[in-house]
């Protein structure tokens, strides 16, 4: 059964889809071994270890096929990543509950039809934005709008989240903004999607009732499953806790529906048994409320994927008992894993299906030990939890809260018995006497963030960080293993000591006289991170948008997998947005140790050192230095953008800023003898901008572009790619690429892509 997983998870993978010959040969192959499977069991005659090896190609072969046929039907529908933005008119219904945010409705769209058509593609979902909207977005209705489509591309970047499989994995085809509207159909015409409607008739009700901001943000997060009107400082403490399980709907609150379903069932049958002697079902009683309560409470969150999977493992644990099946509880376990990679093939990809899996197998296992007593029993089973997900919320988040089990001890029986009960109360309340049902809300969320803020240790004490690798990751799963069973004496040392390998990993750092750097993937902007054995230095922050930088979920999320919490340099080339927009986002995540800007305005307010020509200072043997000319032939933003050289015995960087060819010349003029391996295309390969002079002289191994994806400036210009097709000088823009890693060794300078690193059959373009 397992086997099936295993072929799903394989084909998830791969960087391309396997071609139909060989799904072919596949099916054939797959024809043949299931006669043989059935002759052999047939005949008791073959070895038992033959036909299991059969049993588990079968599997294997069927879940390669399934996840290949579910590729390329997703594939086929989705907007190729390579084709520009396209306007169209389409017709379709909204989907689901929109989110609301200022001055923007953002929702899912399923699709009737469009036009003009699209080669390669035939959309079915998008994924749209509405900006200042004049009628209000209500699933269900029916809509034709003409939309400003691009493909649904992401921004690839070491230690960010992969945004890109995301949105493949929701199966949203492309996304865009509505440019005008009409409305065709009401819901109420439409009668489409009416779980979706009855969700936006209840989130408009809760809005009536006149809570509070924080009561409200919390009971829709608990009933609605809407999580976005949460403020930044309650994921803060839920973080700092280790108890954003609590509030965000996952498996936790579809067991507590299981559980209050099956306490209801209990006393179904008690009742019952007032009134009639004789035999009861105990399953039907019990199990049957539970997941039926299960199940409703699974469509009022949304159905969303964490909820699937949820009610898919109840149903797997629950239904073979119901029908009187004998079934072990680990195949169960695996029953459920199998249906959950069969509905969502590209689950692998989600943190909330490992950490699901993994707290499940971590009670299971201890299930299967010795603890005796319901008090030691409780404790067993948080730090068996704790121990099992230690590993992957590492890898995931980057850090834990050590003192989660012990609020968890007493977080999740108050949410059982007294949060989730006492908002469903209040609700119902609320339906008859709004009054005392709003305060019994309030009352209820507003102990239950106090008693979370009591909680919070204090700043930096009791979080454990990291960034482990995949194989430590899998060293500390087996370490839990190995101490959550006590029957295995003797492995409990040995177990610990395969966790100090997770707690204190190796770190990557880069040698002495070498240095590192990455050129971000941030959209159309710049921003450059360079290493060196002990110091770090960002050159330009990338753009902001409405106050919001594109470095919060590029750069800083870079910054927090190399583990670097203090810039001991950040360069503002000059004041334009894309290149020094982010720097709000900078100063409010990690610390600045100096500000350095060729902008007179930037040196103003914000009390940034100028880049003064021939300034130069050398970090752990790495030589870096200004060499922006010392006065302007012409003065203008972008030519007083400071030029960074970064040096050591191996290789050379050049970062130029936004200049132009006529600085490019003066730069020449006083560094005759100027020569990079590197060099960062200034303006974004602007057509002002890498003149042939320029690129001749300085004869870069690789010409780097930062820019975005089918962005409105045509960056890089046609004549810049001309003048390095005519030098026979490579390139690579971020927009194609992702994120360009480029790391000086004794061996040469090596560059890489990180979206050729990442390479998988739904980014492959």
């Amino acid at each position: 059964m397992i086997s099936i997983a295993l072929g799903v998870m394989l084909v998830a993978w791969l960087p391309q889809l396997l071609p139909y010959w060989m799904l072919v040969l596949l099916t054939l192959l797959l024809i043949v071994l299931l006669i043989g499977y059935r002759a052999a069991c047939l005949a008791r005659v073959a070895p038992r270890i033959s036909v299991d090896i059969r049993y588990h190609s079968v599997g294997v072969i069927l879940g390669v096929l399934y996840a290949s046929a579910w590729g390329y039907i997703n594939l086929n529908q989705r907007m190729p990543l390579n084709m520009s933005a396209q306007t169209l008119t389409v017709v379709g219904s909204v989907s689901q509950l929109p989110e609301s945010l200022p001055g923007v409705s953002r929702f899912r769209f399923a699709v009737d039809h469009y036009s003009p058509a699209l080669n390669n593609a035939d959309l079915k979902h998008l994924l749209l934005s509405w900006y200042k909207a004049d009628q209000e977005v209500i699933p269900g209705q029916q809509w034709s709008f003409l939309v400003r489509l691009k493909p649904p591309r992401g921004l690839m970047n070491p230690g960010s989240s992969d945004y890109e499989t995301r949105l493949f994995a929701d199966q949203v085809n492309a996304r865009g903004y509505v440019k005008t509207a009409q409305l065709l159909r009401t819901p109420e015409e439409t009668g489409a999607y009416r779980i979706a409607y009855w969700r936006y008739q209840l989130s408009q009700w809760l809005t009536g009732l006149s809570l509070t901001a924080r009561t409200e943000a919390t009971v829709r997060a608990l009933v609605l499953g809407d999580k976005h009107a949460l403020q930044d400082e309650q994921w803060q403490v839920l973080r700092q806790t280790g108890t954003v399980h609590l509030v965000v709907i996952s498996g936790l609150h579809i067991g507590i529906a299981c559980l209050l379903g099956y306490g209801l069932g209990w006393f179904l049958q008690v009742a019952c048994g007032l009134f009639g002697r004789g035999s009861i079902d105990i399953r039907l009683y019990r199990i049957l409320p539970a997941l039926l309560l299960a199940s409703g409470y699974a469509l009022l969150a949304g159905f969303s994927i964490p909820t699937q999977r949820a009610l898919i493992m109840a149903l797997a644990m629950l239904l073979p008992v119901l029908f009187n099946r004998h079934i072990g509880v680990w195949q169960r376990y695996k029953l459920a894993m199998v249906l959950v990679v069969l509905m969502q093939p590209l689950s692998v990809y989600q943190p909330g299906f490992w950490l699901s899996f993994m707290a499940v197998a971590a009670l299971l296992l201890t299930l299967d030990g010795d603890a005796k007593g319901k008090v030691v029993a409780l404790l067993a089973t948080q730090w068996a939890v704790f121990l099992g997900l230690l590993p992957l919320l590492l890898l995931w988040l980057g850090q834990v809260a050590l003192i989660a089990p012990l609020i968890n001890l007493v977080a999740i029986p108050l949410l059982t018995f007294v949060l989730l009960p006492g908002v469903m109360l209040g609700l119902l309340l609320c339906v008859f006497v709004p009054f005392p049902g709003v305060a019994l809300l309030d009352g209820l969320t507003d102990g239950f963030w106090f008693l979370l803020q009591l909680c919070i240790p204090p700043e930096s004490w009791g979080i454990l960080t990291g960034d482990p690798g995949v194989l430590v990751v899998l060293l500390g799963v087996l370490a839990a293993a190995l101490l959550i069973l006590p029957r295995w004496s003797g492995m409990g040392f040995f177990g610990l000591c395969l966790l100090l390998a997770l707690i204190f990993p190796a770190q990557d750092r880069v040698k002495e006289g070498r240095f590192r750097a990455t050129v971000v993937d941030i959209g159309q902007g710049l921003s450059v991170l360079i290493e060196t054995s002990e110091k770090a230095l960002v050159f330009d922050s990338g753009a902001a948008y409405k106050g919001r930088g594109v470095a919060r979920f590029s750069l800083v999320p870079l910054l927090k997998s190399r583990q670097i919490t203090r810039l001991d340099r950040l360069i503002l080339s000059h004041k334009d947005n894309d290149h020094a927009g982010g720097y709000v986002t900078l100063q409010g995540s990690l610390d600045i140790a100096a500000l350095d800007s060729g902008s007179p305005e930037l040196q103003r307010t914000l009390s940034a050192r100028p880049c003064v020509a021939g300034t130069h200072w050398q970090w752990n043997g790495v030589r870096f230095s200004y060499i922006h000319p010392t006065r302007l032939g012409v003065v203008n933003e972008n030519n007083r953008s400071c030029v960074l050289l970064v040096q050591s015995e191996q290789c050379a960087l050049l970062i130029p800023g936004d200049i132009e060819s006529n600085v490019e010349r003066q730069i020449l003029t006083e560094y005759p003898q100027l020569a990079v391996d590197w060099l960062v295309a200034a303006h974004h390969g602007s057509r002002f901008s890498s003149s042939t002079e320029w690129l001749r002289t300085l004869h870069p191994d690789w010409v780097l572009f930062s820019a975005g994806f089918d962005n409105p400036y045509g960056h890089p210009a046609a004549e810049v790619l001309k003048r390095m097709h005519a030098l026979q000088l490579p390139g690579l823009n971020t927009a194609a690429a992702g994120a360009l890693l480029l790391e000086s060794t004794p061996n040469g300078c090596l560059t890489e892509s990180y979206r050729q690193q990442k390479k998988r059959y739904w980014t492959a373009g």
